[in-house]
């Protein structure tokens, strides 16, 4: 590579401008005092634009630094006017656009984090208010700083980052840096990719170290209903819909009553314009929306759930799904455990020929449990799957090894997202099956499978919440009759 001059520039101190004049004279560098790259300025004593950041004095640093986070404070005021009426789409152009570009700058440039604390005042004060219809403290503010698999919102404060991300940029940028000042021209290329990839890992490791501490501080100030709606969002799966962008072409997009309401549920806030009493004539609460039966909204969850996993099925090239299969009846056998299932009308959710082993049967059957149940919210989320899991088990398994010959496997959710063991292992290999049909990645398929969970939980947790709910109406009209006795034509 050789430079050419009207590509270059050259910052130097005022004291020596003079002399850079003459030193270049002849070179075909133009010599100015103002500008930037762009319009051909090569020499000047305060400073330049290089690469998204500035290099110069402190003075021409500030005043960039100053114009960019000027800039930003406007985007995020406008970004707050449509999460008014459009919050997912905000929230997505915030986490996935706009905050990476004061992320960048950062890196690139020490030193910045006073400047950013306007930006953060905004971002808390407008954005984040127009975001979820209320006032955030500072306890709630920091958990939503967390990223979204700790339970976080992933809306990170700008002032806290610029401690940080200056150190690790370098910190990366070393090996690249040796070979610059060293001039080397004969090295591996996959030697330098290993040695940057292992640092990248310490650096996460890092991070994932600070934000879990940072977790750890917040949970023992928190109230008990953050400390257990911050648990149920910390499962694996849980947080799927949070950092997935909005498509209608995916079905992954949330009107704004639902993100609110998504929102609320995740950290244990209470939900605004709930009635006041059910049509069953029970108080109505969050938790008692999951509980009611009425309406038949509890089977419309469960139903989502085990149709999303059956359709996966069959896109995974398995032809013999079927949904509700009946077991065989029963002649005379018995079973260890008394809760099993004797009944001869049973059915289980699914039924996959080829799912574990070639030509055998595998049987599923679906629970979707809530951890926000008064039988729950003293259970650690390990124990609450465990005991759900268990009576699954006891009902089918023995049944269906020594009748029908075959595997089964229970599949439990919680309304959150969360998978227990079990269902892990399921989606897992489902993912595997996918993968190799569609020639994806393994890590591709895994995470568009546990969004697409997510989203079919998360809806329908929504509409147990907010739906109407009226008791079975009892019809007196006989529309026979009425049309024999009325003459009527038809």
């Amino acid at each position: 590579y050789y430079p050419k001059p009207v590509k270059c520039i050259l910052v130097t101190k005022p004291e020596r401008f003079e002399h850079a004049k003459k030193v270049f004279r002849g070179s075909g560098v133009q010599v100015q005092m103002e500008g930037s790259k762009d319009s051909g300025i090569e020499i000047n004593c305060e400073g330049t634009r290089h690469l998204g950041a500035a290099v110069g004095n402190s003075s021409f640093k500030k005043s960039y630094i100053k114009q960019k986070v000027d800039g930003w404070i406007y985007a995020v005021k406008k970004l707050a006017d449509v999460a008014a009426t459009q919050p997912h789409a905000a929230f997505a152009a915030f986490t996935h656009c706009l905050q990476g570009q004061w992320t960048f700058l950062s890196r690139a440039m020490s030193g910045t984090s006073d400047m950013f604390k306007p930006l953060e005042d905004v971002i808390r004060a407008d954005f984040i208010r127009a975001l979820l219809r209320r006032e955030v403290n500072d306890l709630e503010r920091d958990m939503l700083s967390l990223p979204a698999r700790l339970g976080g919102m992933g809306i990170y404060k700008p002032a806290e980052e610029c401690l940080i991300s200056n150190t690790n940029s370098m910190y990366i940028s070393d090996p690249l840096v040796r070979l610059i000042q060293r001039q080397v021209f004969d090295f591996d290329p996959r030697e330098l990719a290993d040695e940057m990839k292992a640092l990248r890992i310490d650096i996460d490791k890092e991070s994932d170290n600070r934000f879990k501490a940072k977790l750890e501080v917040i949970l023992a100030h928190a109230p008990s209903e953050l400390k257990l709606a911050v648990s149920a969002a910390s499962e694996k799966g849980a947080s799927s819909w949070v950092t997935a962008s909005p498509s209608y072409d995916h079905d992954t997009v949330l009107h704004k009553g639902d993100f609110v309401d998504a929102c609320y549920i995740r950290y244990g806030w209470t939900l605004l314009n709930l009635p006041l009493t059910c049509a069953c004539g029970t108080a109505f609460s969050l938790q008692h929306a999951l509980d009611c039966r009425l309406g038949g909204l509890r089977i419309i969850q469960h139903n989502e759930v085990r149709d999303t996993l059956a359709k996966c099925m069959r896109e995974a090239g398995h032809t013999a799904v079927e949904t509700e299969p009946r077991l065989q009846p029963l002649n005379g056998e018995v079973f260890d455990y008394k809760s099993a299932n004797k009944d001869d009308q049973a059915r289980s959710d699914m039924k996959c020929c080829g799912f574990w082993s070639n030509m055998r049967q595998a049987y599923f059957d679906v629970k979707v449990v809530s951890p926000f149940a008064r039988s729950n919210v003293h259970l650690e989320p390990t124990q609450l799957f465990k005991n759900a899991e268990r009576v699954k088990i006891r009902e089918y398994k023995e049944r269906i090894r020594n009748v029908e010959h075959a595997d089964f496997n229970p599949l439990v959710f919680t309304c959150t997202g969360g998978m227990a063991p079990q269902c892990q292992m399921v989606v897992k290999r489902l993912a595997e099956k996918l993968s190799k049909k569609q020639n994806l990645q393994f890590s591709v398929v895994s995470g568009w499978l546990r969004c697409r969970l997510s989203f079919a939980l998360l809806r329908t947790t929504l509409l147990c919440v907010r739906a109407t709910r009226q008791k079975k109406p009892v019809y007196d009209n006989n529309i026979e009759l009425a049309v024999v006795m009325a003459r009527m034509d038809y």
